[in-house]
């Protein structure tokens, strides 16, 4: 029973010490004191203040486990030692007013275990000097299947100087909000294998972080194999996954949402290299990128010359969102992929969606060398996301421009639209309606070429009226979509005896009190370049079927 006489004799404040053979020091939290039980075979010492704890260990042999439960609104614990240890969190809430909730002071490997069928909450004191909520001078090891929410009001939620790893059997690690970072690693040895984030299991869900999301720092590297992350970023500048040097993703499942601007979901300043998994992201802030392979100059040579990407094997799914091109130069265009360097795709499907005003949402500044895999790019003019409607449903249109079928949709956009409202854009036949009505108005119908830079309303046979979960078309009757290239003088998506009644007003010069109801494009219906007589007498031919 020495260990917890010498234990009690050096308290700062009443504390409810006593042993008992095992390797286990269990920590009981209840409001702001605590009970501290020390087996009296481990070489453990502890000092408290209330509910603060600290455990001192003198070990370079034996791996103590640190048992964590109960609540404390003010309390916090601190392990210093020598050797690897496993921190159990067995259903603990820790909210800490002097710095943060747990701060594990050994250099060397710590499991962390999260016990199955337990919560458990750590919050770090805000305005405070410390790293983050939880933080490891060495490496932790996540394991577990039970629940981690962590929230960091000073810095970083979670922070390891070295390594962090979630293993295979990890649990949910919720990252609720950080003044910084969510998860940061490095900041110790500078070498690309120590200072690294690696996941092979478990769910990682980061939202409200003031900088990334993850960043693995000091040239750290990612390896992501397995395991969920979904990440929301909307902060200026800040980024879903970022490290100094190299992102390997070969598993796994990556959800991230960027709303923030001149923001980015994946960035790395050498390479990443993406083989496998699943890769989803949402891109809407203005000047922000989905994957950049960033080249940076000013670092030294293990990371100076970087900016290189490979597909080869994630399936990455893109949506990028624009407003009109920034007239800020300070804020580039917003991009779904953009490489300083070089791309090689050796496989695995890239499928994007680029919405609104924007450059090519793929771009490179070096070479893109195709081996494999498939690139897939639908773009189109108008704002759309289909994640901003309640309903939606299905139809099937095929698209005639002057009366004649169009068979190549690649320089074509089709859109539908109720009101100003972009509600779905067609993917080879296949349009998906959208509402935030279950019964709304019939959808008008837009056809953008990028080829001519030019837009045309499209008018519907037979019309479409949208309900929720309903058809409209099918496979092998779809809805026609007409438009004209030229001859549909006032917009209405028809040629009729309006549209010649609109060219003479043109030719008369009767069209400048409401210009945007005349399409002077589509009045030279002879394409001679001036709207004439003769354009009049084209028209009529069109109308007569002539």
């Amino acid at each position: 029973m020495k260990k917890t006489i010498l234990a009690a004799l050096i308290l700062l404040s009443p504390l409810t010490v006593w042993g008992y053979e095992g390797d286990v020091v269990e920590i009981v939290f209840s409001g702001t004191s605590a009970t501290v039980t020390i087996p009296s075979t481990a070489d453990v010492t502890c000092q408290q203040d209330g509910a603060h704890v600290q455990l001192t260990s003198s070990t370079t042999t034996e791996e103590y486990t640190y048992k964590l439960s109960g609540t404390t609104p003010d309390g916090s614990l601190t392990i210093i030692g020598q050797y690897k240890l496993t921190l159990e969190l067995a259903g603990v809430d820790i909210t800490s007013q002097r710095g943060a909730a747990i701060d594990v002071e050994s250099g060397k490997r710590v499991a962390v275990l999260l016990d199955e069928g337990t919560v458990n909450h750590l919050a770090d004191s805000p305005g405070g000097s410390h790293k983050a909520a939880l933080y490891f001078k060495g490496h932790p090891e996540f394991e577990g299947p039970g629940v981690l929410n962590v929230t960091g009001r000073t810095a970083h939620a979670i922070s390891a100087k070295e390594y962090l790893q979630l293993k295979r059997t990890a649990g949910t690690i919720n990252i609720l909000s950080a003044v910084k970072d969510g998860i940061h690693c490095g900041k110790g040895i500078p070498d690309t294998e120590h200072n690294c984030f690696q996941m092979s299991g478990g769910v990682l869900n980061i939202a409200d972080v003031g900088s990334d999301c993850i960043d693995s720092d000091d040239y750290g590297i990612m390896k992501i194999s397995g395991g969920v992350i979904n990440a929301n970023v909307d902060k200026y500048d800040g980024t879903g996954l970022k490290c100094d040097s190299i992102i390997y993703l070969s598993g796994g499942q990556l959800n991230i949402d960027v709303s923030g601007e001149d923001a980015v979901a994946l960035r790395a300043n050498y390479a990443l290299q993406l083989t496998g998994g699943l890769l989803t992201l949402n891109i809407s802030g203005n000047g922000s990128k989905g994957i950049k392979a960033k080249h940076k100059t000013s670092e030294p040579v293990t990371v100076a010359d970087g900016g290189y990407l490979t597909l080869g094997g994630t399936d990455c799914t893109i949506y990028v969102h624009a407003d009109d091109i920034p007239q800020d130069t300070t804020v580039v265009n917003v991009r779904a992929i953009s490489a300083d360097k070089n791309i090689l795709r050796q496989g695995g499907l890239v499928e994007i969606f680029g919405y609104g005003q924007m450059k090519s949402p793929y771009h490179t500044d070096g070479t893109d060398t195709d081996e494999g895999g498939e690139l897939i790019i639908h773009r189109a003019p108008w704002q759309f996301y289909h994640g901003d409607f309640q309903y939606d449903m299905t139809s099937y249109v095929a698209l005639y421009a002057d009366g004649q079928p169009v068979s190549d949709y690649s320089d074509l956009a089709v859109g539908a639209f109720l009101g100003d409202a972009c509600v779905g854009v067609a993917l080879d036949g296949y349009l998906r309606l959208y509402a935030n009505s279950a019964s709304a108005q019939s959808p008008a119908f837009r056809v953008y070429d990028y080829a001519a830079g030019r837009e045309y309303v499209a008018f519907a046979t037979p019309s479409v009226t949208f309900t929720a979960n309903s058809l409209a078309g099918s496979p092998s009757s779809p809805v026609r979509l007409n438009y004209w290239t030229v001859g549909d003088v006032n917009r209405d998506g028809l040629i009729s005896i309006a549209d010649v009644t609109a060219l003479v007003n043109i030719i008369l010069g009767k069209d400048d009190q409401e210009p945007y109801l005349y399409d002077h494009a589509a009045a030279d219906v002879n394409r001679d370049g001036l709207p004439s007589i003769a354009d009049v007498t084209a028209l009529v031919n069109i109308i007569l079927g002539k």
